[in-house]
């Protein structure tokens, strides 16, 4: 906001230069810079309009820093000398907190003086004369916008606060035309609106060099209907600006008093009857203010009197309450302006300015550190990132929404994917109860659907893709939204097949990052990834148009982050020696090795430890496979009796199970 350092010099002799009040402002209060000549422009908080959105605000501000009084600034009462006035009627009270109207006679239209022109030059303002001239002089000046209407151009003489009627019709004084509705406050006479409430006045009642007559009003506006009705006209204004952001109803009395006493010195005006309404004395705010509890706050070392002593540089008013049994604490009223100050850490913030934020000692936070919970799955995902991108994959990032078309696709393309690997997913979307599109209408359930478009998409660029994502998806379970941290990788191409290559991705991913117990295994058409009898993933591979083929894996991280902790707990190494014995079977090419594994080991979960495949042979429609077998107790040493019974069961289950010949 653009100041005039004329004006503040003026309001606080105190002041010793431009170069030290904007230096003074960015140390204690708000940031300032000097925009050339007489010009100050101040960056002032939303909060902080009422009191500083103004020459006598910011004076008071700088004399404080200065830690000086402010000149004494008095406003004359302006005595009536005509019994003539106006009824003033707000007939929406809760819009309207507060209305001033003053009725002048025997006004003068001049040229303003050179002072008061060039402060309004300053400020941004274009010089008209020397009644509108003062009007916006004291909104620089008080903060309270006001405006004056031509009284001989007025219907009645009562000025009515209300909402417009239904498509009614007002022209602004810049000509522009407007139709108005229910939602916009206006001032009214006892027939048309004359201007839009704390935004603009209207042509009916314009001020023009022949006005004799005026009714200047002073009103305090609902914020939030200034504001939405800014927003509807389209009209941004100084006066809508500074009502959007609230200003203190004791800001009309002194806003009308200080116009009027201008009007008479400036225009020659003769002052008649001041109407005030919809007025009550406001409630005084007091705040508890404990020394002891500011110390331990901010983290000095400041006495009673020192900081009383700040607070009334800011023109807070100390008080004594004998109840109060400590010498720390006192009571601060809150000065009516002041409506950013609710609670003691803004009386604290007051004090500690003044102190000077650069006195402050850094010193370190002193709290107790205690893990988020997160950080080893945070370890995990970045372990995994890097494994990943050793193996010349992408990262990917796609969007967590989706559309009813892609996920339909998606349950076609990977039957049994929800409730085989993640029962809780089923059917159940979640579905946004706002989407911006239908293609944005669902939460994802699965990092495959986006990954597919990944592959098919690039297709247009490039032979072979290779990508993975870490992300979370979403389901319903009972009404309850949930949602899941996963690893999803795909890998295409328009050349070879990609599924072996993806299932030794995962294989030596697990490895490097801790999983060695686990199984692969086909079920219903999807080979699924289980450990601790647990399905924490799955493969699938499917060939598009043409001769390509894409392989993808979806993974949970969170089973997966468990299993692995697990993997990591202690246990003794065993006392007792281990029996190794191999076994060599021939089988039709359709059987698979993870289900060979997966039965041998479940024969004996006590005492076998560990079963790998160590050599195989292709015939024309057979497979020859042997498998190595590890024996060993925790509480005996095995006999090769004991060894060889189990092994004759394992056999007999491989002939039962596989049609399995020995050799």
């Amino acid at each position: 906001m653009r100041f005039s350092y004329f004006l503040i010099k003026k309001l606080a002799p105190v002041v010793k230069s431009k170069n030290d009040l904007i230096e003074k402002l960015n140390l204690y209060s708000f940031e300032a810079e000097d925009l050339g000549g007489d010009v100050v422009d101040i960056s002032l908080p939303p909060n902080r309009y009422s009191d500083t959105a103004s020459h006598l605000g910011i004076a008071k501000e700088i004399a404080a820093v200065y830690g000086k009084k402010l000149k004494d600034f008095k406003i004359k009462t302006i005595k009536s000398v005509i019994k003539h006035g106006f009824a003033v009627e707000i007939k929406e009270k809760k819009l309207c907190k507060r209305a001033a109207a003053q009725y002048f006679e025997g006004i003068k239209i001049a040229t303003s003086p050179k002072w008061l022109r060039e402060v309004l030059i300053s400020c941004g303002l274009r010089p008209i004369n020397n009644l509108i001239d003062i009007t916006n002089y004291v909104t620089l000046e008080i903060g309270q916008p006001l405006h004056a209407f031509d009284v001989d151009k007025m219907e009645g003489e009562k000025l009515i606060i209300r909402r417009a009627k239904l498509q009614e019709y007002l022209e602004t004084l810049d000509g522009n035309k407007f139709n108005l509705d229910k939602d916009i406050l206006v001032l009214a006479d006892e027939k048309d609106a004359l201007d839009i409430a704390g935004i603009k006045g209207g042509k009916k009642a314009e001020i023009i060099n022949k006005t004799k007559k005026i009714l200047l009003t002073a009103c305090n506006f609902d914020q939030t209907a200034i504001y939405q009705s800014s927003r509807k006209t389209g009209v941004v204004t100084d006066a809508s600006v500074r009502f959007a952001h609230g200003l203190s109803p004791a800001l009309v009395e002194l806003g009308i008093q200080r116009a009027g006493e201008l009007i008479v010195e400036l225009c020659g005006g003769r002052a008649g009857k001041t109407t005030d309404v919809n007025f009550s004395s406001l409630s005084k705010k007091i705040i508890k203010f404990d020394v002891e509890r500011f110390n331990k706050f901010i983290g000095i070392n400041l006495d009673i009197k020192t900081a009383a002593g700040y607070l009334k540089r800011l023109g807070f008013k100390i008080t004594k309450n004998q109840k109060l049994k400590t010498k720390s604490s006192f009571f601060v009223e809150i000065p009516p302006l002041r409506l950013d100050i609710k609670t003691f850490e803004d009386l604290a913030e007051e004090v500690i300015r003044l102190y000077g934020y650069n006195k402050l000692k850094s010193s370190p936070p002193r709290i107790y550190i205690t893990p988020s919970g997160f950080e080893d799955e945070l370890i995990l995902k970045d372990k995994i990132r890097k494994v990943l991108v050793g193996f010349g994959l992408d990262e990917v990032y796609n969007y967590s929404f989706t559309s009813q078309t892609d996920t339909d696709y998606t349950q076609t393309d990977t039957e049994g994917l929800y409730k085989s690997v993640s029962s809780p997913y089923g059917s159940a979307l979640v579905e946004l109860e706002n989407p911006i599109s239908s293609q944005f209408q669902y939460l994802r359930p699965s990092l495959l659907i986006n990954l597919l478009k990944n592959i098919k998409d690039n297709f247009r660029f490039f032979d072979d893709i290779k990508i993975f994502e870490i992300g979370k998806t979403f389901f319903k379970n009972k009404n309850e939204v949930n949602e899941k941290s996963m690893l999803g990788i795909a890998i295409g191409s328009k050349n070879k097949e990609t599924f072996f290559e993806l299932k030794g991705v995962i294989e030596e991913l697990f490895k490097r990052i801790g999983l060695v117990d686990y199984l692969i295994f086909e079920e219903k058409g999807i080979l699924l990834i289980k450990s601790n009898n647990k399905k924490i993933g799955y493969l699938k591979k499917e060939e598009v148009a043409g001769k390509r083929f894409s392989a993808f894996t979806e993974i949970n991280l969170e089973e997966l982050l468990k299993l692995i902790e697990g993997e990591r707990e202690y246990s003794p190494l065993s006392k007792h020696p281990s029996i190794m014995r191999d076994i060599s079977v021939l089988v039709s090419r359709k059987i698979r090795i993870g289900d060979m594994i997966r039965i041998i080991q479940i024969s004996d979960f006590k005492n076998i430890r560990d079963v790998d495949l160590i050599d195989e042979y292709d015939f024309p429609d057979k497979k020859s496979f042997t498998f190595r077998i590890i024996f060993q107790a925790d509480n005996k040493t095995l006999t090769d009796n004991e060894v060889d019974k189990e092994m004759k069961k394992i056999t007999s289950i491989l002939q039962r199970k596989f049609n399995a010949e020995i050799r």
